[in-house]
Formats: structure tokens, C-alpha cells, sequence
């Protein structure tokens, strides 16, 4: 007789706590994607209504995203996955209480065991909680250890994570497949760059080997495209690194193409799995919902739920990495159209976490952009991202004020007002109240479980109090126990006593509030307390743990510390800030604050010991990491170095390296490689080799924007060393530019709105604004430039007996003046007189210190400089060629202003800009190299044009064409041109014209233009074609100059403001006659009539003078007519 007892045993409660375990989280994750599925479709209907099937996804396109937010954050199936973190959470905790037993069953038992951590990995790789995702990945490896893509998927987290000790010891373990070879070898490859410095040359090359053979190999299955996405986010970060010995002569992959690749081949995964996830998927009728993947004809594997889990989470963290990078190198275009595609696709996914992250994003830049409409994109994405964290709080407030985000469906353009009326009215305290377990909100439930949510929350505080010593103070608090939470759950991916480090993602949105911070204190000048200290030394050490990964944060917050601490600002008396609010004309600067202020006042005081120790880091800083072009950082120490080292040629080079980042990271994006000196100088000994090399009748004048936002001068000569000369506090920058813009707005009013005015009453209205803006441009020469107007005049080499006396005058100073500054001042006396020339000499002194009986001699000095320059005229018996060039580069904030008619040019009508030093100094080495000389000459016969592509014109097209004809121009009518046609245009002939309206860009893509190798000199005859629109500090600003710039086109003509039709085209016959036509039969080059001339003599004739003639400017180098060729007979005639 068999006795059954009443006792289960031990392995049948085992079983069955497993058993319920898998039913729970099966139920749970399944009804999870069901309810993400039709909030999904719900969000699909949204899109179509909004921008149809095939609507334009573009900045304009805001509002509509706005309302789409607004509209997801009141669905019903978004309150009804509010405690679904909650209840996985219980889920996750209950397996790792199970978790060792399941380790040790069977493996028959395991399989179906390995249900349980696929499933939880998948619901957090959606909802973006990565480390959790990863301790449910590495168990499921553990379980089923033959899941090759599943460890392939491991090795990638854990390397994009940072932990690179953990990814070690688990390889170790892990058996390698034959497919994953390359995997591997790639990650001991990446492991060992970041661990072993005086190897890093071999590791490096092989990893790019690894990546090109990949390449090469071209291979089209989701491991190859995973694998080849996972190796260019490797090589991505090979060039964060100092350049040492080792590496010095290295050639790095560069980052952005790298990181662009790696992207792309997610999207295209992305594309194959869930098409309407897809960044560049424009079809909004395509399915984003996940569930035909999961669970559409059949039930979804475990492994088809970590495989779509990792999918999604590493293509939108591609997209958020690259989003990030296109903001730290200064790419202002390509940020925007990532950052709106993220939220786009954030949106599709319906994941709330994802789409505050991207809506973080685009907020933290609109903030950054200073452009016209980038404050209101900010209030836009402030108040829709308030809705979305707070969707309770804030719905019945909005229906109270009817400012709703379920805005007027009729007009999109009351979007902005209601939401900046809305943004004004919120109470931000409220908003972001204390996280409690009795409130029901959002951030209430998901705060506490999710610490990636807690890091995104924080983020958005700092945002909407616009990173305040308070929010920070606050976030570095709450830092240290959001990192806490964190860290149980990264203890449970190393399974030891080992304390992790920082999370990555969390680390680097603490830096990047961190820097925001920093660059608000200096610009309030607010103090260096311990408070700042402390959070400043905390975002430092965080970073550090991910070199690597973060060096540009690191950098960036290293330099911003030292300008908060040491900011060495000085106001001279020519430079003190506005406080008086301005009139409709003039401009009040120099002549008022030259009476009030002492002519030598206090100079802040700084411990020499400590200027040297500080200027020894930043020289350390600038030799190791000069290859890279970070924007927060090369825009900050750049400058500072130019204003506080005393070397000329230091502090000039500096100069120059802090200008033009986003263009020349775009050059080494289309290269994919950076290296020392590819797109920059490799240091101030090269730099001074190219200034020298210059020709002697060119002078290079830069106006620069410094890191605390003065306005520097910088002039330089093959002759002597570069001058350097403060000569506007911003204020008065800002005021001459709001001056000068109110004077066109005025124009412009009167030509866009002429009413019933007579053509006479029409013209005498913009005569009397042209007469308003001569006189403005003037008093800009008087008051705003001062004596320093006279340093824009071309300089030229000093005869013996000069150079003599500016040795001399040198010596005296005792230190008030440096040489090369002596030998200018000796120049100009011939064009000044002994007022200004004391003036200008005393300008130079009060930077420094200098005897108190110098300014006695000054006097004599002046007389004596003019008897010494006339005798080196009489010694060379040579009388000094006029033709001698200027050049200005310009930053972008005062490049809309008409410096070329200042009346310092009146004299030296050869005034050009250039688009940037680099550039100049580039094509001025290639000039060389093809042993072609200045000016240029051109072959005007050779010619293409477009005209009207826009169609409206209409019949002020006509004296064009007749014109035209004349020269017999190849060319378009109407439409848009083929792209190659535009290629061949640029490449093989000698001119381009552009007649319509705008720039080019509106009928040529940036990416034909960037990518064009143009040697035809490109004539744009549209309003403001060569404006260059301001965008923040540090970027290089909106404009179709940098695309041409990157074509090497020798000379750029355009407009800086808008000019009407006809007056433009009249300008541009007289000037093309006058330069290509008069001359073209002289023999000699020196005879022929020269551009710039030509230009010149055309604004004197014109109507408007400076309306007109003051708004065509030229970028490049100098050309002329290409003679005809002379047939001599048998006479030698």
C-alpha cells in the first residue's frame, strides 16, 4: 500500500512560483504592447490629420508636433500605462528573488524560463531604463547561453554603457561564435584603446581596419547592419583623446561621420523592422506599431522580444547621440532636422519617456539658438513638454485661460501666442512639486522606479528655470540619489561588491545642464562660491569616468570654471557698456565715455604665480586637443587665450582657431577623418608662416566676438607681428546692430507697403532713410571705431629708416607698446593727424602700462614719422603702389553691417572679406601650389546663369535677358535645374549667376553646393543672398556663404540685405561693364580694371547710395578681366 502524503515538495513550489511568475509578466508585457500598440494608432490618426500622408516634417512643422504631444499626453491609454512601471517593477524584484534557482535547474526547465527576463528586458529597453534592460539581458544569456545574438546584443550595451571591466570578465565566460568574430575583436579592440595609452596607434588602426573591411564586405542582414551600426559608434569616439607622442602623426576616424553612419544603419534595421519608426520614414500612413512584430500572426519569441527591445533602444539612442553631437561641433541646420525627426519617431513609438527625451533635446537647443524664432520655438516646446510631464496640473489651467495644446485647429499660427501667453502664466514650483506616493501624476509614479526617467525630469527643471543656481544646486543633490537608486540596479549587472560608475546617459545630462549653468553665472557675473565650486567639482569628477565618451563635457567645464573664477574682463575707457537707451539715429560710444571714464583706469589684479599656472593647463589643453572642434569648448578657450596671452602670435592664432567650427567640422565630416592640421592650424608657428607668406599689399582685418562677448580686433601683415586691439563692449556692439537693422526695417517697410504713394513721394522717403544711414555709418567710424577706425586701412613693409624709429618709439613706451604695434602707429602717421595719432597711441598704452612723460613726446614723434617715411620714399625712388587689399572677416553677429563703406575706404577701394582665415589661408596655399597668381583672371564669355527659378519676376526679368544675350551666357529659365547640370555650372565655367529671389538654396541643395568642387567666381543677385544670420556663440551662423566656402569658390557677390529687383540688376550691369567689358582689350594685368574697382565706382553711381550701394558686397579674391588674347602680324604689330 502506497502512502501519498499532504506535503508538496520543495521543487513543486518552486515550479509553481515560476509558473505564476511567467503568467504575470507574460500577461503584463502582452497587455503593455497591446495598450502601446493602439496608442500608437491613436497617434498614427493624429499625424495624418495633421500633415496628411505625405506632409513636410520641418521646423515650421512645430505647432502641429506641439498639438500631437498635447493630444498623446490626454489619451486614455497613456493614463491606463501609468502603473505599469510599478507593477514590472514587483515583476523584476520577485525574479531576482528566483533568479539563482532558475540559474540551476534544468536546461529544458531554462527555456522556458528564459520568457521571464526577455520579456521584462524588452519592456525596459522600450521605456528607455537601460541598466535594467541589461540585468534582464545578461540573465537570459545566462539561461540560454547559445543565443548568439542575444550575447552580440550584451557585449554592445554593456560597451555603449562604459562598463568596460564587467564586459571584460563576461567575455572571458561567454563563448565566441564564428559569426561574432568581428564583434569581438572590435569590442578587446575598443576595451584596449580606452585602457592602454601607449598602444592606442595600434589599436586604432585596428579597429578602422575591422570597420572598412565591414564596409567593404557590404553584406545586407540585420547582424551585419547591427554590427557595422555598433563598430562606427565605436570609432566615433577614437578621437576624444590628447595627442601625444604616440598619436601625434595619427589620423583618426572623425566623429560626426562616424556617429551619422552608425545612425543611419540603425534607421535602416529600423526601416525593416517597424517601418514608421523609421527617421527618414516620410509616409505617416506606414505602421509603427510594434505589435505584428510581437504578436501579430503568432506569439512573440523571448528572443524576438529582446531583438525588438534592443533594436528600438539603440536606434534612438544613435539618434540622440548624433542629435547631441550635431549641437557640440556647431552643425546649427543639421541639429534642428535631428532633433525634429527624434521627436517625431519619439511620438510614433508612443513610449512617454522617449518623447520627453526628445523633447528635453529640442528645448535645451531652442534655448541655445539665439536666431529670429528660436525664442518662440522654446516657449512652444516649454509648455508642450510641461503638458506632457504634468498633463494633469496643467489641463484644466489651459482650459481655464482657453490656451489648451489642443490649439485652434483652424489657424496654426495662434500656436505661439496662446503657448507663450500659457508659458508666462504657469507656475513652474507647482509644476515641479515633490515626489510623493500618494499623487498620481506621471513623475510621481515613474520617478522613484525609473532612474533614467528621474535624470530626464531633472533635466527638464533645469530647462524651465533656465539652469539657476537653484535648480543646479538642487539637481546635484538630487544627482547623488538618483545615482544611488541606480547603482542597486548596476550591482545586479556586475554581481559583486564592486561600486559602479555613473550611469552614462544620467552623467552626461548633468554635464550639459552643468555647462548652460556655468556660461549663465559668467554671463550674469555672478560669483565663483562654494556652492558653484562644489557642483562644478562634482559635474568633473562624474565625467571623468567616461573620458572618453565625454571629453568635449569635461573640456568644456574645465574652461568654463577657469573664466568663472579668473575671468580677466577689462573695460578700457573707449568700451564701457550702454546704460542710456538710444534714438532713432546715432550712436553714442567712444566720445561720451572717453570724458567721463580716467584715460588710465584700474586694472583688476591677478597673482602672476597664478596667471602662469593657468596659462601652462590651457597651453597643455590647446597642444593635446587641438585636432578636436567642440563648440563649448574651442569657442570659450580660444578666445580667452586671445585676450589674456601676451604672445602675438599665440593669442592671433587663437584667434583665429575659435572662429568657423561648424564649417570645418562639416569639411571633416565629408572627409571622415580628422587629424592635427587638417582643417585647423597646427599650432601659432604655422600660423605665423602663413601670415608671413602673405602677400605684402594684403592685410587681413578680423572682427572677432571674445568668450565674455567684447569685440576684438585683430590685424595682420607679412610684415610684422599681428595687432590686437579691444574696441567694443557688447552692448555697444548690440546697439549698433539694433540701430543699423531699425534703419533697414524702415526701408524695407516702405518698399513692401508703398500704399498709394506716388513714385516721387516713394523715392524721396528712401532717400531721406539712404541720407539717415550714410550719416549712421559715419558716426559708427567716429563712436564706435574711434581712432581704431585707422587699424582697418591696408598696411604695407617700412622703409630702414622707419623701421629704426619704430624700434625706437618701442623701447621709450617701456612697455606700453610692442614692437609690431610701434611699427603700424609709424605707418598710419602719414594718414592721421598728431591728435588722433596721440589718441590711437594712447589707446594701445592704457591695455598695458607706460611712463608717465611718454605722452609728452608723442608730438615730436608723429613729425619725425613723417620725415622718416619720406625718406625711405626718396631712398627707394618707387612711389608706393595704390593697389593694396583689404580683407575682413567678420563674426557673424556684425557681418550684416556695411563695414567697406566706412570713410576710412574712401581712399583704398580694394576691400573684400573673406568667408573665414582658414579658408583664405587654404586657397591662398592651393594658389601656390598651382602657381596661379592674384587677381584672378575671368573669362566672362564663360558664363551660366539662372534665372527666375521661382517664375516670379515676371517682367522685370527682361532688360536681364537682353542683357544677357549680349554676352551670349549659357543657362536656365524658370524651374529647377538638374543637379548635375548645377555641378558641371560651378565646376567648368568661369562665372555663376543667380537672379531670383533669396540665395541659391532655394533651387541648389546645401549638399550639391558643399560638395561641388566650384571654380567659377558666383555672382547672387537675390535680397540678403550673403546674410549671415546670427545663431549663438560659438556657431558659425545661417548662410549660404559656408556652402560655397566649402566648394572653394574663388569669389562670392551677393547682397547683405534685401535690395528691389531692379535696382540690383542695374548695379550689377554697370559693375560687370565697367570690370569686364572697358578693360578686357588692355594689355597687363596690372591695367585691367579689378572687381572691387569696379564695385566701388558702381556704389557711387547708384540711386540709393547706401541702400543700395552699401548692400553688394564680394567674399573672396580679387579678379579681373581675362585679357583677349593678342594676335601679333608679320610686322611684330
Amino acid at each position: 500500500m502506497r502512502i501519498f502524503s499532504n506535503r508538496r515538495n520543495k521543487d513543486d513550489d518552486v515550479a509553481d512560483e515560476f509558473q505564476d511568475l511567467v503568467q504575470d509578466v507574460c500577461v503584463t508585457v502582452y497587455s503593455f504592447v497591446k495598450l502601446i500598440s493602439d496608442l500608437q494608432e491613436y497617434v498614427a490618426k493624429i499625424f495624418i490629420e495633421e500633415y496628411g500622408v505625405h506632409g513636410p516634417i520641418d521646423l515650421n512643422s512645430l505647432p502641429k508636433m506641439a498639438r500631437i504631444m498635447s493630444k498623446y499626453a490626454a489619451a486614455d491609454s497613456l493614463r491606463k500605462l501609468r502603473n505599469y512601471p510599478k507593477s514590472v517593477q514587483k515583476q523584476f524584484n520577485t525574479w531576482q528573488c528566483l533568479r539563482k534557482k532558475a540559474m540551476s535547474s534544468s536546461k529544458s526547465e531554462k527555456l522556458k524560463l528564459a520568457v521571464i527576463p526577455a520579456k521584462l528586458c524588452f519592456f525596459y529597453f522600450y521605456n528607455g531604463e537601460l541598466c535594467k534592460a541589461i540585468v534582464c539581458l545578461l540573465d537570459y544569456v545566462k539561461l540560454i547561453p547559445d543565443d548568439i545574438l542575444a550575447t552580440e546584443a550584451a557585449i554592445r550595451w554593456l560597451m555603449f554603457l562604459g562598463e568596460t571591466e564587467l564586459l571584460k570578465r563576461k567575455m572571458k565566460t561567454w563563448n565566441m561564435d564564428n559569426d561574432s568574430r568581428e564583434l569581438w575583436k572590435a569590442t578587446r579592440a575598443a576595451i584596449s584603446y580606452i585602457e592602454s595609452k601607449d598602444t592606442r596607434g595600434e589599436t586604432l588602426e585596428k579597429l578602422v581596419g575591422i570597420r572598412d573591411k565591414i564596409r567593404k564586405e557590404n553584406i545586407k542582414t540585420f547582424p551585419k547592419f547591427e554590427l557595422s551600426s555598433y563598430v562606427h559608434w565605436m570609432c566615433s569616439t577614437m578621437c576624444n583623446v590628447s595627442v601625444n607622442s604616440n598619436l601625434v602623426a595619427s589620423e583618426f576616424p572623425d566623429r560626426l561621420s562616424q556617429l551619422q553612419e552608425a545612425s543611419a544603419k540603425a534607421d535602416s534595421i529600423m526601416r525593416n523592422r517597424i517601418p514608421g519608426l523609421a527617421a527618414y520614414q516620410f509616409d505617416n500612413s506606414t505602421s509603427s506599431s510594434i505589435w505584428p512584430f510581437l504578436e501579430g500572426n503568432r506569439p512573440g519569441s523571448a528572443t524576438d522580444y529582446i531583438n525588438l527591445g534592443s533594436t528600438i533602444a539603440w536606434h534612438f539612442e544613435m539618434r540622440r547621440e548624433w542629435a547631441l553631437v550635431n549641437v557640440t561641433t556647431a552643425q546649427g541646420r543639421s541639429s534642428m532636422c535631428a532633433m525634429i525627426l527624434n521627436l517625431r519617431i519619439a511620438l510614433k513609438s508612443a513610449s512617454f519617456f522617449r518623447i520627453i527625451q526628445a523633447a528635453n533635446i529640442m528645448t535645451y537647443f531652442s534655448m541655445i539658438i539665439e536666431e529670429p524664432g528660436s525664442e518662440d520655438n522654446m516657449k512652444l516646446m516649454k509648455a508642450s513638454s510641461l503638458n506632457l510631464i504634468s498633463a494633469d496640473s496643467i489641463k484644466s489651467e489651459i482650459r481655464e485661460q482657453k490656451t489648451s495644446a489642443h490649439f485652434d485647429e483652424e489657424d496654426d499660427m495662434t500656436m505661439i501666442q496662446q503657448v507663450d501667453n500659457l508659458s508666462s502664466d504657469l507656475d513652474i514650483d507647482h509644476l515641479f512639486h515633490p515626489i510623493t506616493h500618494s499623487c498620481g501624476c506621471n513623475v510621481c509614479l515613474q520617478y522613484p522606479t525609473s532612474s533614467t526617467f528621474a535624470a530626464e525630469y531633472m533635466f527638464a527643471y533645469c530647462i524651465h528655470s533656465d539652469f539657476s543656481q537653484n535648480s543646479m544646486e538642487h539637481f546635484n543633490k538630487e544627482f547623488v540619489c538618483i545615482r544611488e537608486r541606480d547603482m542597486r540596479f548596476q550591482a545586479l549587472m556586475h554581481r559583486d561588491d564592486l561600486r559602479p560608475r555613473p550611469n552614462a546617459i544620467q552623467s552626461e545630462i548633468f554635464g550639459l545642464c552643468t555647462i548652460q549653468w556655468l556660461i549663465r553665472k559668467i554671463d550674469a557675473g555672478e560669483p565663483f562660491d562654494n556652492a558653484s565650486r562644489d557642483i562644478y567639482k562634482n559635474s568633473l569628477r562624474i565625467a571623468k569616468y567616461l573620458q572618453t565618451r565625454m571629453i568635449d563635457q569635461i573640456l568644456a567645464v574645465k574652461q568654463l570654471g577657469r573664466q568663472l573664477e579668473y575671468p580677466q574682463n577689462v573695460n578700457y575707457s573707449w568700451m564701457q557698456p550702454v546704460r542710456k537707451n538710444w534714438t532713432k539715429l546715432g550712436i553714442d560710444c567712444d566720445a561720451d565715455f572717453f570724458r567721463a571714464v580716467p584715460q588710465f583706469g584700474p586694472k583688476p589684479i591677478v597673482h602672476q604665480d597664478d596667471l602662469e599656472a593657468i596659462q601652462t593647463r590651457i597651453r597643455e589643453e590647446m597642444n593635446e586637443y587641438t585636432h578636436i572642434l567642440y563648440r563649448d569648448w574651442r569657442s570659450r578657450i580660444f578666445p580667452y587665450i586671445g585676450r589674456t596671452f601676451t604672445c602675438p602670435w599665440e593669442a592671433a592664432y587663437a584667434w583665429a582657431e575659435s572662429t568657423f567650427i561648424g564649417s570645418r567640422n562639416a569639411v571633416q565630416l565629408r572627409l571622415e577623418r580628422c587629424h592635427k592640421g587638417l582643417v585647423t592650424i597646427s599650432g601659432p608657428d604655422h600660423f605665423r608662416n602663413c601670415v608671413e607668406a602673405m602677400p605684402t599689399d594684403m592685410t587681413l582685418v578680423q572682427f572677432a566676438m571674445a568668450d565674455n562677448k567684447h569685440i576684438y580686433l585683430i590685424k595682420l601683415h607679412a610684415d610684422r607681428e599681428p595687432i590686437i586691439m579691444p574696441i567694443a563692449h557688447y552692448s555697444q556692439a548690440s546697439e549698433l546692430m539694433d540701430k543699423f537693422t531699425h534703419l533697414l526695417d524702415e526701408d524695407e517697410l516702405i518698399c513692401s507697403c508703398p500704399g498709394n504713394m506716388s513714385a516721387t513721394m516713394f523715392w524721396e522717403r528712401r532717400r531721406f532713410v539712404d541720407a539717415r544711414l550714410a550719416s549712421f555709418v559715419g558716426e559708427v567710424e567716429k563712436n564706435f571705431l574711434g581712432v581704431s577706425a585707422h587699424l582697418l586701412r591696408p598696411s604695407d613693409r617700412l622703409g630702414p629708416e622707419s623701421d629704426i624709429l619704430a624700434e625706437k618709439i618701442a623701447r621709450i613706451s617701456k612697455g606700453g607698446l610692442r614692437i609690431e604695434e610701434s611699427k603700424e602707429l609709424v605707418y598710419l602717421a602719414q594718414f592721421m593727424n598728431a591728435s588722433s595719432w596721440r589718441k590711437l597711441v594712447l589707446r594701445f598704452c592704457e591695455m598695458r602700462t607706460t611712463d608717465a612723460v611718454f605722452p609728452d613726446y608723442l608730438p615730436t614723434f608723429h613729425s619725425v614719422a613723417l620725415d622718416a617715411l619720406k625718406n625711405d620714399r626718396t631712398a627707394t625712388a618707387q612711389e608706393p603702389s595704390n593697389k593694396k587689399y583689404t580683407y575682413l572677416v567678420v563674426c557673424p553677429q556684425l557681418s550684416q553691417f556695411c563695414w567697406e563703406r566706412l570713410p576710412i575706404f574712401n581712399d583704398f577701394p580694394y576691400v573684400c572679406r573673406q568667408v573665414s582665415i582658414h579658408s583664405m589661408f587654404s586657397q591662398l596655399e592651393a594658389l601656390r601650389n598651382q602657381e596661379r597668381q592674384l587677381p584672378l583672371q575671368i573669362d566672362m564669355k564663360n558664363a551660366y546663369y539662372l534665372l527666375d527659378q521661382g517664375n516670379n519676376l515676371c517682367e522685370k526679368k527682361n532688360p536681364l535677358l537682353d542683357y544677357i544675350n549680349k554676352f551670349k551666357w549659357e543657362g536656365k529659365i524658370g524651374g529647377e535645374p538638374d543637379s548635375t547640370e548645377m555641378a558641371t555650372a560651378l565646376e567648368e565655367y568661369d562665372a555663376f549667376f543667380y537672379f531670383g529671389h533669396g540665395s541659391s538654396s532655394s533651387v541648389m541643395p546645401t549638399s550639391l553646393i558643399k560638395n561641388a568642387k566650384c571654380n567659377a567666381i558666383s555672382l547672387l543677385m537675390g535680397g540678403g543672398s550673403v546674410k549671415t544670420i546670427p545663431q549663438a556663440h560659438g556657431f558659425d551662423g545661417k548662410s549660404v556663404l559656408l556652402d560655397y566656402a566649402m566648394a572653394k569658390c574663388p569669389l562670392i557677390v551677393g547682397c547683405l540685405w534685401t535690395v528691389t529687383d531692379g535696382e540690383l540688376y542695374r548695379f550689377l550691369m554697370r559693375m560687370i561693364d565697367d570690370c569686364f567689358e572697358k578693360t578686357r582689350n588692355v594689355i597687363g594685368v596690372d591695367k585691367l580694371r579689378q572687381l572691387a574697382e569696379a564695385m566701388h565706382e558702381a556704389r557711387s553711381n547708384a540711386r540709393l547710395k547706401y541702400l543700395t550701394g552699401a548692400a553688394i558686397v564680394m567674399y573672396g579674391f580679387p579678379v579681373v578681366s581675362k585679357p583677349v588674347p593678342v594676335v601679333v602680324d608679320e610686322r611684330g604689330e
